[in-house]
């Protein structure tokens, strides 16, 4: 059973990850309001603070601010998942891609 807070869908959206000078690109495989997962081949460690830059389609890119919370070295998942810290950040372009896409995989 899931235990997730948040509605979570499945996407294929380019991203970028920062932290303290590291450029981490990759793809978002799953988002939520309140995180996602970041595949990529670099990582970072549990609990490093990051900035996500996320492009929506449609929107502009959207800045969030992030911390690792899992870290994933199998080479078939490799990756990150990211708890979004959007204190203070207009969540509404984030929340509102999430129903429509929520809402087409009815």
């Amino acid at each position: 059973m899931d235990k997730r807070e948040a509605v979570r869908v499945p996407v294929r959206l380019p991203a970028l990850c920062r932290s303290d000078g590291l450029v981490i690109d990759g793809f978002i495989e799953d988002l939520s309001r309140t995180g996602a997962f970041l595949r990529s081949a670099k990582l970072m460690a549990t609990g490093s603070p990051a900035e996500v830059c996320l492009q929506l389609p449609g929107e502009p890119p959207l800045q969030l601010s992030a911390e690792v919370v899992r870290v994933e070295h199998n080479a078939r998942r490799a990756g990150m998942g990211l708890r979004f810290m959007l204190e203070g950040q207009d969540g509404r372009p984030l929340a509102n891609f999430i129903m429509r896409q929520h809402s087409t995989l009815r």
